[in-house]
C-alpha cells in the first residue's frame, strides 16, 4: 500500500481529530509501577489521545498515567513502535465520541 493510502486509513480510523505539534510540546508519563514518570515529547493529540515519543526505548505498563502539570490522566497504551507511543485517554470524554 503507497504511504498516502497508508496515512488516509490510520486517518479514517481514528475517533478524533489529531492537531500535529511535531515535539514542540513535553509531557510526562507516569508507569504507575514506581518508577518516576518519564519527559516525553508530545507529537499530536486529540480530545481522546496522544502520540509521544519517549526519550528511549522503555518498558511500560498497559496502563499508565499521563501528567500535564498538575493535572493526571489515566490512560492506556494503544500502540508503540518503539520510543513512539500512542495513548488512549481512558475519561468521561470518550462518551462525546
Amino acid at each position: 500500500m503507497p504511504r498516502t493510502s497508508q496515512a488516509k486509513a490510520l486517518r479514517e480510523r481514528r475517533d478524533a481529530p489529531r492537531a500535529d505539534v511535531d515535539g514542540r510540546y513535553s509531557m510526562r508519563l507516569d508507569p504507575c509501577d514506581g518508577r518516576e514518570p518519564i519527559a516525553c515529547l508530545l507529537l499530536n493529540f486529540s480530545i481522546i489521545g496522544v502520540r509521544l515519543e519517549l526519550p528511549e526505548d522503555v518498558p511500560l505498563p498497559s496502563k499508565v498515567r499521563i501528567l500535564v502539570a498538575d493535572l493526571a490522566h489515566s490512560a492506556r497504551i494503544a500502540w508503540r513502535n518503539g520510543t513512539i507511543v500512542g495513548i488512549d485517554l481512558i475519561d468521561e470524554h470518550h462518551s462525546i465520541y
